[in-house]
């Protein structure tokens, strides 16, 4: 939202984004249960998908502040995989216990439930192998793309703190008339 205090199109496609990423995390965490997704799924995912690249490009001529907020956002996503993959290791997440609870409240808010999804296809090779060894891989490239985005906003956030630092360049500035 600018300062004139209207909302533009971009506000409304990024909450709209947002309803949409809450939605399809809720179904991937409800689908990815039984590992039984289904076309209808296949199609809202790949929705989500495009549309988190888009905002992905949306956001290279984003503000500090909001690149602070989806930096920190993607760190926070990286730190619950690896949370879910140290739990995994350390055999934290037997029965439904305060750790698995607070795991799944949080993977609402993040993009680990599509990307689990996304794991599940690319990886169908896990599926011979224990439940919690296919769920640790999952979380492993989970953690990997989390990471990469991280990385990637924490590198916007940067050149966006020295673009603001040095204020915009006025074109006519050091011109006699």
């Amino acid at each position: 939202m600018g300062d004139n205090k209207r909302w533009s199109a971009a506000d409304f496609a990024a909450l709209l984004w947002v309803a949409l990423h809450l939605y399809t995390s809720v179904s991937a965490f409800g689908y990815g249960l039984y590992q039984t997704y289904t076309t209808r799924f296949w199609i809202l995912l790949g929705v989500w998908l495009v549309g988190l690249l888009v905002l992905n490009v949306r956001l290279v001529s984003g503000g500090a502040g909001l690149l602070r907020f989806v930096k920190w956002y993607w760190g926070f996503s990286a730190a619950l995989a690896a949370g879910v993959i140290l739990a995994a290791e350390l055999e934290l997440i037997r029965d439904v216990n305060g750790i698995l609870v607070f795991g799944v409240l949080c993977s609402f808010l993040t993009p680990l439930n599509q990307l689990l999804a996304f794991t599940w296809l690319l990886f169908q090779w896990l599926a011979g192998l224990p439940g919690m060894v296919r769920y640790s891989g999952g979380c492993g490239a989970a953690l990997f793309v989390c990471l990469l985005h991280f990385l990637y906003f924490t590198w916007l956030h940067r050149r966006a703190k020295r673009r603001e630092a040095h204020g915009p360049v006025d074109p006519g500035a050091g011109t006699v008339e």
